[in-house]
């Protein structure tokens, strides 16, 4: 076993609650720090919840030296209800995240953007996923690993019917999905958490950025 401690952030969406299982059944994992807003309930002993508010979320991390921080914040504009508020969640919480961990001392940081963030994007969503991109770069990590995904595919618990239409249409078309095209594909949810725990325990030092299409190999 390798000791590590892993903290998460946005663990009860469509991917984090998949990194908790998979940080839960790893070995090289002791603890599961899982922070939320409100009471979850949880069955695997590594797991200590801590309820948080991610505008002060310093105060919740500073004591738990972490060595191994997974971020999958995310919402969408129409949940959040206004550009202003999505900026909130996808951007100022992530990077309140990211400093408070890096502050207590983790050197190791994995997120989630999206695929084809930019700055000159006319998208907003990739917009702030690039912001948030460039922002993290500059605090320092030994190892940044962003991950890039495409379209998340998966049980959301809410009625999305774009996504569910573009989920049954990858379902059914997913052999041709190949080469170039590989990397615009939809992707499970399930896969990009197991990715992003695998990934995590690279030993490289430095930024590394994993498109969607890679992310399916783990």
């Amino acid at each position: 076993m390798s000791g590590y401690t892993a903290i998460v952030a946005g663990a009860t969406g469509l991917v984090g609650q998949h990194v908790v299982r998979f940080l839960s059944e790893d070995d090289d994992f002791e603890t599961v720090y899982v922070l939320n807003r409100r009471n979850v309930a949880y069955t695997h002993p590594k797991i200590q919840q801590i309820i948080t508010d991610f505008d002060n979320v310093q105060e919740s991390v500073a004591e738990l030296k972490p060595t191994h921080a997974f971020c999958c914040l995310g919402t969408t504009i129409k949940q959040a209800g206004s550009k202003e508020a999505f900026r909130k969640v996808d951007e100022e919480y992530v990077l309140n995240f990211a400093r408070a961990v890096y502050e207590s001392g983790c050197r190791n940081f994995n997120v989630i953007t999206a695929l084809g963030t930019n700055s000159s994007s006319m998208i907003f969503y990739n917009q702030v996923k690039y912001e948030v991109t460039i922002a993290l770069e500059k605090i320092g990590f030994d190892q940044l690993n962003i991950l890039q995904p495409s379209l998340l595919l998966g049980d959301r618990g809410d009625n999305r019917m774009g996504e569910n239409i573009a989920q049954k249409f990858f379902n059914i078309t997913k052999k041709l999905w190949i080469g170039p095209l590989k990397n615009v594909a939809g992707i499970q949810g399930e896969q990009v958490a197991k990715a992003m725990v695998a990934i995590s325990k690279n030993t490289g030092r430095g930024i590394f950025k994993i498109a969607s299409g890679d992310l399916q190999d783990y």
